[in-house]
């Protein structure tokens, strides 16, 4: 009876491990910036930047009547952002260097892509909110960003972790992209 029992315990240990083990502990994230030049004339800008987000993960796979299964991110995606943003920066003209007069403060807030189940499908519901500060001479602008997406990726078993990365990478690019472009901010940089 004991042997059923360790054998019982031991195969449904196994099925539960082999349904976790399918997705990746961790996704590579790395945004970029497309920007044209022109926009600065050699400003100095500080970058700084701040992970506050509640979970650091940045996948959520949700199927019915289970747990979610949680990824992350393989690498460190505050440093990723920031450092697309100071490759936009510096594209655009500024020369981005530690102790500037103008300091830029980069917040992420929240960064997740929730994977739902369907029946022959699944959905991607991507929310992204960052925060940049701009600080100089005692002047100082807040900008809120957000950005959400819904896709739905055909599939009957799992979900293709590549197109869910695809998916979040596209939106933390276009998310820089409009930091970069907006006016706000270049203004500031600029001094007006």
């Amino acid at each position: 009876m004991n042997a059923i029992k360790w054998l019982t315990g031991a195969a449904l240990l196994l099925g539960l491990s082999a349904c976790a083990s399918y997705y990746p502990i961790a996704v590579d994230v790395s945004p970029s910036a497309q920007v044209g030049g022109g926009v600065y004339r050699g400003q100095s800008v500080a970058l700084g930047s701040q992970d506050a987000r509640a979970n650091d993960y940045v996948i959520q796979i949700e199927q019915a009547g289970k747990s979610p299964v949680v990824v992350g991110a393989s690498n460190n995606l505050k440093v990723q952002l920031e450092q697309a943003l100071a490759q936009g920066l510096s594209t655009q003209g500024a020369f981005v260097e530690q102790g500037a007069n103008t300091r830029v403060q980069l917040e992420l807030q929240e960064v997740l892509a929730r994977v739902i189940r369907g029946h022959i499908s699944y959905d991607v519901v991507q929310q992204l909110r960052m925060q940049l500060t701009l600080e100089r001479d005692g002047r100082r602008i807040t900008k809120q960003y957000r950005r959400s997406a819904q896709e739905e990726f055909p599939g009957r078993l799992h979900p293709e972790l590549d197109k869910v990365k695809e998916a979040l990478n596209k939106q933390l690019s276009l998310m820089v992209q409009d930091m970069l472009a907006d006016r706000d901010v270049q203004n500031f940089i600029n001094g007006n």
